[in-house]
Protein backbone atom coordinates (compact mmCIF):
# COMPACT_ATOMS: atom_id res chain seq x y z
CA UNK A 1 0.00 0.00 0.00
CA UNK A 2 2.46 2.64 0.76
CA UNK A 3 4.57 1.27 -2.05
CA UNK A 4 1.93 1.63 -4.20
CA UNK A 5 1.81 5.56 -3.18
CA UNK A 6 4.97 6.43 -3.69
CA UNK A 7 4.71 5.06 -7.14
CA UNK A 8 2.36 7.17 -8.13
CA UNK A 9 3.30 9.89 -5.93
CA UNK A 10 7.29 9.51 -7.96
CA UNK A 11 5.05 9.41 -11.25
CA UNK A 12 3.35 12.58 -10.21
CA UNK A 13 6.64 14.46 -9.97
CA UNK A 14 7.78 13.15 -12.96
CA UNK A 15 4.53 14.30 -14.59
CA UNK A 16 4.84 17.81 -13.61
CA UNK A 17 8.93 17.86 -13.63
CA UNK A 18 9.42 16.07 -17.35
CA UNK A 19 6.13 15.68 -19.23
CA UNK A 20 7.43 13.45 -22.00
CA UNK A 21 9.52 11.39 -19.57
CA UNK A 22 6.03 10.48 -18.41
CA UNK A 23 4.36 9.91 -21.51
CA UNK A 24 7.52 6.92 -21.40
CA UNK A 25 6.95 5.71 -18.60
CA UNK A 26 3.36 5.16 -19.39
CA UNK A 27 4.30 1.85 -20.87
CA UNK A 28 6.68 0.58 -17.80
CA UNK A 29 5.95 -1.01 -15.23
CA UNK A 30 7.73 0.57 -11.89
CA UNK A 31 8.04 -0.95 -8.68
CA UNK A 32 10.48 -0.44 -5.65
CA UNK A 33 12.37 -3.11 -4.91
CA UNK A 34 14.09 -3.89 -1.45
CA UNK A 35 17.34 -5.41 -0.77
CA UNK A 36 19.39 -6.15 2.55
CA UNK A 37 23.25 -6.77 2.90
CA UNK A 38 22.13 -8.98 6.20
CA UNK A 39 19.85 -9.17 8.63
CA UNK A 40 20.87 -6.64 10.86
CA UNK A 41 22.32 -4.28 8.78
CA UNK A 42 19.08 -1.55 7.74
CA UNK A 43 17.47 -2.31 4.40
CA UNK A 44 17.93 0.05 0.90
CA UNK A 45 15.43 0.32 -1.85
CA UNK A 46 16.31 0.64 -5.61
CA UNK A 47 13.02 2.06 -7.73
CA UNK A 48 12.84 -0.91 -10.79
CA UNK A 49 11.93 0.51 -14.43
CA UNK A 50 10.09 -2.95 -16.21
CA UNK A 51 9.99 -1.40 -19.92
CA UNK A 52 9.23 -3.30 -23.06
CA UNK A 53 12.20 -3.79 -24.93
CA UNK A 54 11.44 -1.46 -27.80
CA UNK A 55 11.80 1.85 -25.54
CA UNK A 56 14.72 0.54 -23.16
CA UNK A 57 16.94 2.85 -25.47
CA UNK A 58 14.81 5.88 -25.14
CA UNK A 59 13.93 5.64 -21.27
CA UNK A 60 17.85 4.95 -20.10
CA UNK A 61 18.65 8.21 -21.96
CA UNK A 62 17.15 10.30 -18.93
CA UNK A 63 18.27 8.07 -16.05
CA UNK A 64 20.07 11.27 -14.61
CA UNK A 65 16.74 12.75 -14.51
CA UNK A 66 14.78 9.60 -13.37
CA UNK A 67 17.60 9.25 -10.75
CA UNK A 68 17.58 12.66 -9.48
CA UNK A 69 13.51 12.64 -8.08
CA UNK A 70 14.37 9.01 -6.97
CA UNK A 71 17.09 10.10 -4.40
CA UNK A 72 14.64 12.69 -3.91
CA UNK A 73 12.80 9.77 -2.24
CA UNK A 74 15.15 7.87 -0.61
CA UNK A 75 15.71 5.41 -3.65
CA UNK A 76 19.77 4.16 -3.44
CA UNK A 77 19.37 3.86 -7.13
CA UNK A 78 16.83 2.42 -10.06
CA UNK A 79 17.51 0.02 -12.19
CA UNK A 80 16.16 -1.05 -15.58
CA UNK A 81 14.78 -3.98 -16.59
CA UNK A 82 13.92 -5.70 -19.91
CA UNK A 83 10.43 -6.90 -19.12
CA UNK A 84 10.46 -9.37 -22.06
CA UNK A 85 13.45 -10.66 -21.48
CA UNK A 86 12.50 -11.85 -18.22
CA UNK A 87 8.99 -13.30 -19.24
CA UNK A 88 10.65 -15.09 -22.11
CA UNK A 89 13.15 -16.72 -19.74
CA UNK A 90 12.68 -20.90 -19.63
CA UNK A 91 14.88 -20.29 -16.47
CA UNK A 92 12.57 -18.38 -14.67
CA UNK A 93 10.22 -19.27 -12.10
CA UNK A 94 8.67 -15.72 -11.39
CA UNK A 95 5.52 -16.96 -12.85
CA UNK A 96 5.09 -19.52 -10.06
CA UNK A 97 6.54 -17.25 -7.43
CA UNK A 98 4.76 -14.17 -8.23
CA UNK A 99 1.91 -14.74 -11.10
CA UNK A 100 0.57 -11.14 -10.49
CA UNK A 101 3.86 -9.54 -11.27
CA UNK A 102 4.41 -12.02 -14.08
CA UNK A 103 1.16 -10.80 -15.79
CA UNK A 104 1.86 -7.25 -15.21
CA UNK A 105 5.40 -7.92 -16.84
CA UNK A 106 3.35 -9.99 -19.88
CA UNK A 107 1.03 -7.04 -20.36
CA UNK A 108 3.72 -4.12 -20.22
CA UNK A 109 5.75 -6.16 -22.73
CA UNK A 110 3.13 -6.89 -25.36
CA UNK A 111 1.73 -3.32 -25.21
CA UNK A 112 1.45 -1.74 -28.85
CA UNK A 113 2.87 1.60 -28.57
CA UNK A 114 1.21 4.25 -31.31
CA UNK A 115 3.49 7.08 -32.61
CA UNK A 116 0.34 9.38 -33.66
CA UNK A 117 2.40 12.37 -32.27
Amino acid sequence: MIREKLVNEYRYLINDSYPYINSLLNNCYIKIIDGCLNPVSAPYYYLGIYYAGRNGKEITLYKNELRQIANSFGMIDIVFINAKRIIRDPASTLKKENPRLWLELYWVSSKVSTNLD
